[in-house]
């Protein structure tokens, strides 16, 4: 055998080496490993959690991706930074994950991002709406090109509270002094800006904004200074904030109006745990957690997830869920899970979820989740939507002692 043919068997012989390393993860294995990382025991976990028990369930019924089964392996952030980056490296190092998603912070998920750009493997935010997420990616993006965001922002949460203020509790029952209740978190600091700018524009006062410490339990001082304000209305934000804790002082000072975005309010779980004091709180519906058609899959996923798991859908259910899908969908038009091959396919994805329509900004946010529906908490543990007019079920009703 001549050398210029020994060197050709050769060559062909490493690329065909190295092509099978490259789509070795799908086919050497029994299973593809997905990582979820969330704050266990909390109900804002609970959803992330569910939302990706079901959507593994859902596509091992239809034979997997390429064939092979989705093992799911979870780990617990417990809200804190450092506890996300530890659950992230373990996943891809010790657990052999070839994607993370999920989290409940956007302080949690900016420590995942630092380990993501070191170990290389795609993590998706499935429930952190900070815009200094997609800004990390934006500064560096070769070193952060592995994250996405299947979540809406903080910004498309900000334009659709601030419109239903404007709507309901200014234009119709004349809250002219608005309170700012929002934790102390990286995802709220923009949008408390955003608000204080832009609720005044809109011919509205900014009565009280201080932001209080995730560690808070007792809002009795809170709530006072706001009622002794004469607010008309509070504005709160809060996610790592257990909100029925307020709800309920809330509810025992018969303070103002309150609504806004409160990730344990949009739990069903929330009227037991508030002890039905909830009564007249009006809180954004993210990501298919209520029954309203969002899309064509939107209702479906949510009788289909409250059957399997005796109760409705949260904060991150239906996002995690889409995410599984989008995953699948990228991984079966790779036909490998290779992190470099998969980011410029997921960067083209086009699809419609139970969440919404996922497509995503050069940055990996999402393009569509823009104005959501406005639930109120009624009697009995019904919700309504009372705005936006298309969608609203019911009329906007103010507390009962108002």
């Amino acid at each position: 055998m001549n050398k210029k043919r020994l060197l050709r068997i050769v060559t062909v012989f490493v690329i065909g080496f190295i092509f099978t390393l490259n789509v070795g993860t799908v086919i050497a294995g029994d299973t593809i490993k997905i990582g979820v990382i969330a704050p266990f025991k909390t109900s804002l976990g609970e959803t992330v959690l569910n939302g990706a028990k079901l959507a593994a369930q859902d596509i091992n019924a239809q034979g997997g991706i390429l064939g092979k089964k989705i093992e799911l392996v979870f780990a617990n952030t417990e809200f804190k930074p450092e506890k996300g980056a530890m659950a992230y490296k373990k996943l891809v190092l010790s657990d052999k994950c070839e994607f993370v998603v999920g989290t409940c912070s956007s302080g949690v998920s900016k420590a995942v991002m630092d380990q993501m750009a070191r170990y290389k493997k795609i993590f998706v935010s499935t429930g952190a709406a900070s815009p200094a997420l997609s800004s990390l990616l934006a500064s560096e993006r070769d070193k952060y090109k592995y994250w996405f965001r299947i979540m809406c922002t903080s910004k498309d949460i900000s334009n659709t509270i601030h419109s239903f203020i404007y709507d309901i509790p200014f234009k119709k029952f004349g809250a002219k002094r608005i309170a700012i209740m929002a934790e102390n978190a990286l995802w709220t600091k923009g949008m408390v800006k955003d608000a204080k700018a832009d609720l005044k524009a809109r011919g509205m006062e900014i009565v009280y904004a201080e932001p209080f410490d995730i560690q808070t339990k007792d809002f009795t001082t809170i709530i006072t200074k706001i009622i002794d304000s004469k607010a008309d209305f509070i504005y709160e934000l809060s996610a790592h904030v257990d909100s029925a804790t307020y709800i309920k002082q809330w509810h025992d000072l018969k303070g103002p109006m309150i609504g806004g975005d409160s990730g344990a309010a949009q739990s069903e779980r929330y009227w037991t745990d508030s002890n039905g004091k909830c009564v007249g709180n009006t809180i954004n519906a993210m990501g298919g957690c209520f029954p309203v058609a969002e899309t064509p899959k939107t209702i479906p996923f949510f009788k289909h997830y409250k059957a399997t798991f005796k109760i409705g859908p949260g904060y991150g259910s239906g996002y995690t869920y889409d995410t599984i899908y989008v995953l699948k969908n990228a991984i079966e038009q790779a036909k490998s899970t290779d992190s470099d091959t998969l980011v410029p396919i997921i960067e083209k994805t086009d699809y419609f979820g139970v969440s919404g329509h996922v497509e995503f900004t050069p940055n990996h946010d999402p393009k569509h989740y823009g104005t959501m529906p406005m639930v109120q908490w009624r009697s009995g543990g019904k919700r309504e939507v009372v705005w936006p007019p298309n969608l609203a079920t019911s009329e906007f009703q103010l507390p009962s002692w108002k």
